[in-house]
């Protein structure tokens, strides 16, 4: 049950990340490495606010989410905008993502150092269930994955910005020639998906601390889990977050630890030589756009 439960909570952590690296890739076209340097941004938000200045902790969170949506605006407006606009290729994109994650990871082991530093001391609270302790990070990560899916429910189905997102990822070409504006709906997506990752980040951070390579781990299992459960819809990316979470825990039954991510890593390779296309399909299709 121990298990069962630990892969549950990283699997909806996981799959909030999925969720908003899906929606870049959907609507732009882009594979977005640099989505780690917005959880970095949101994760030493919540710590300064915390820490240094001194705010409840709900309230450093809410604002650490601002801070993710914020950076993905900027990272947009002041960087990708330029390239989507003159539709560069696929590999300059990545690169430049990948060179936007590395500068942020170095930068800041550079500026704060590399040790990894806590605003949360001693035992989370938490309860038990089925004999297993659950803190409160855990139902955090179960949680506020609930609520995020809920609100983005209403926001794509009840609002004109979500509906506008929604045309742009089926057909960015027809969207545009119904009058939507595409540049603006970007903008929408990148903002959105800073916050999902500013939200995933905080529990995580809450739990096991701040350093500069934080976000390397849940960004690289959250593009793993949209090649494991495919881009079709919302299912696939958070589905296939859920597999991979509960591999990644149940590893540790039969092997040691250290051996979780080849596990966890092994499941892609299965999954891309039964199914490239991932579990629920969809993958191909949003290769070829980008």
């Amino acid at each position: 049950m121990s298990y069962f439960i630990n892969g549950l909570a990283l699997g909806f952590n996981i799959g909030l990340l999925a969720l908003g690296l899906a929606l870049i890739w959907r609507t732009a076209g882009m594979i977005d490495f640099s989505y780690g340097s917005v959880y970095l941004f949101a994760s030493y938000a919540v710590f300064f606010l915390r820490s240094h200045v001194g705010l409840p902790l709900w309230l450093a969170s809410v604002l650490a989410a601002l801070v993710g949506s914020l950076t993905g605006i900027v990272l947009y407006y002041g960087l990708y905008r330029h390239f989507i606009r003159r539709k560069a290729p696929l590999f300059i994109l990545v690169l430049l993502s990948l060179a936007v994650f590395t500068v942020t990871e170095s930068g800041l082991a550079v500026l704060l150092g590399a040790q990894r530093v806590y605003f949360v001391q001693g035992l989370l609270p938490g309860l038990e269930i089925f004999g297993v302790r659950l803190n409160a990070a855990h139902l955090s990560k179960i949680g506020l994955a609930v609520v995020v899916l809920a609100l983005l429910w209403l926001f794509f189905n009840r609002t004109r910005p979500g509906s506008a997102i929604l045309a742009v990822a089926d057909n960015r070409q027809l969207a545009e020639a119904v009058g939507i504006n595409v540049d603006h709906s970007y903008l929408w997506v990148f903002g959105l998906a800073g916050l999902i990752a500013g939200a995933a980040a905080i529990p995580t951070v809450a739990e096991s601390g701040v350093d500069p390579f934080v976000g390397f781990g849940p960004v690289f299992l959250a593009f793993a889990s949209i090649i494991v459960g495919g881009l079709r819809d919302v299912r696939g990316p958070l589905l296939g977050a859920l597999v991979l979470g509960q591999a990644f825990h149940w590893a540790v039954w039969k092997v040691p630890s250290s051996w979780q991510e080849v596990v966890a890593y092994g499941v892609v390779i299965v999954v891309l030589m039964v199914r490239p296309d991932g579990l629920f399909g969809g993958v191909q299709k949003f290769h070829g756009r980008t």
